[in-house]
């Protein structure tokens, strides 16, 4: 049984979703500015007096911020 024809075009385009694919893999796993990677999780310090950074919550257990 023969394969089927696939015109070139399409194959390009695969290529170019599996590279998309791969650099917003890589970009996904950055923290952002101000967290660092730590046991898998984006996390900061906490200021003494103040609440943490936008989009983090507090973490009593490790008492820093984690990156939601």
């Amino acid at each position: 049984m023969p394969l089927p024809y696939v015109p070139p075009k399409m194959k390009l385009l695969w290529l170019v979703v599996l590279l998309v694919a791969l650099v917003c893999g890589t970009y996904g796993q950055e923290c952002p500015k101000g967290f660092n990677a730590q046991q898998g999780k984006c996390v900061a310090q906490r200021p003494v007096h103040g609440d943490c950074p936008p989009n983090s919550k507090y973490d009593l257990n490790q008492n820093l911020c984690v990156y939601t």
